[in-house]
């Protein structure tokens, strides 16, 4: 995985950047914003590939998966 993406900013806190040079976070360490960005990572690969694990409230359907991935 690429760690370039996690940095520190002038506040001291931790953040990782995802596509549309977006920030996430603010985290209180390294260690947070590295597991966050994995978190993040896995999320937008089972989208892409279609394994997505909708929270039961919405129900199965699968056909919203095609714009899920472009936000990854």
């Amino acid at each position: 995985m690429n760690t370039d993406r996690i940095y520190q900013a002038e506040d001291e806190q931790w953040y990782f950047s995802i596509r549309g040079n977006q920030a996430l976070g603010p985290f209180t360490s390294y260690h947070e914003a590295d597991s966050a960005l994995r978190l993040h990572v896995t999320a937008c690969n089972r989208r892409v590939n279609g394994n997505i694990l909708w929270p039961t409230r919405l129900g199965t359907r699968r056909n919203r998966s095609s714009t899920a991935a472009r936000h990854c």
